[in-house]
């Protein structure tokens, strides 16, 4: 099945300039990981998580062969990677045309621009070359979002727990292997994108699927 996508960029003003300069500023997984937790629309303890595990019960042996339960285990148990934790990512706002796409005006927190990529193609192709020519690995692609109270098995940085559901996020993940925060120079990119406030998505989002938001 298809649908349409447009990628939206949400950011302080300050940093407008940059983006249409085609600087792209690529923070860690570690980076939203470890933020403060009253920034609550950039942190996610849980990003770069490589797996989580629902423990159904933990247990020792005691001299008699008898098992004793261990109270106060947290499900989800999650383990991390160094190296997923060190992978940069670049992070935009999805808007679809599937009707469960819902607006979150949660979103507008990002900042008090947004800047929308008019053209999808031309912009990941420009990532993708910019990428490329600096020696990086790049993937990219939707994040998936998920229970943390029944998933079992892999994370990894395209998917996150449904906490995070309302961000829409779609997502490019570079190998770089420079263990910090770093910049990607695509290119002017004034020529593919059209900038507006924040507060204007939902009534272009609207305009856009021409349907109720």
């Amino acid at each position: 099945m298809t649908y349409r996508v447009v990628l939206v960029k949400i950011l302080p003003a300050a940093f407008v300039e940059d983006f249409l300069n085609g600087e792209l500023y690529l923070n860690t997984c570690a980076y939203f990981s470890q933020l403060d937790q009253t920034d609550f629309v950039r942190a996610d303890p849980h990003d770069g998580v490589l797996e989580t595990i629902q423990v159904a019960e933990v247990a020792i042996q005691d001299d008699k062969g008898n098992w004793i339960p261990i109270e106060g285990v947290i499900n989800p148990v999650v383990s991390r990677s160094d190296e997923l934790l060190n992978f940069n990512i670049f992070c935009l706002y999805t808007i679809t045309d599937q009707p469960a796409d819902q607006f979150d005006d949660r979103v507008c927190e990002f900042g008090d621009v947004a800047i929308f990529i008019s053209d999808l193609l031309e912009f990941v192709r420009r990532v993708r070359e910019a990428a490329v020519a600096s020696g990086w690995e790049i993937s990219h692609g939707p994040v998936q979002y998920v229970d943390p109270v029944v998933h079992d098995g892999f994370m990894g940085p395209f998917r996150k727990f449904h906490t995070y559901s309302y961000q829409n996020e779609f997502r490019f993940l570079f190998r770089t292997k420079k263990r910090g925060p770093c910049r990607l120079s695509v290119g002017n990119l004034r020529d593919i994108i059209y900038v507006t406030a924040s507060s204007k998505v939902a009534e272009i989002r609207q305009i856009m699927r021409g349907s109720d938001p």
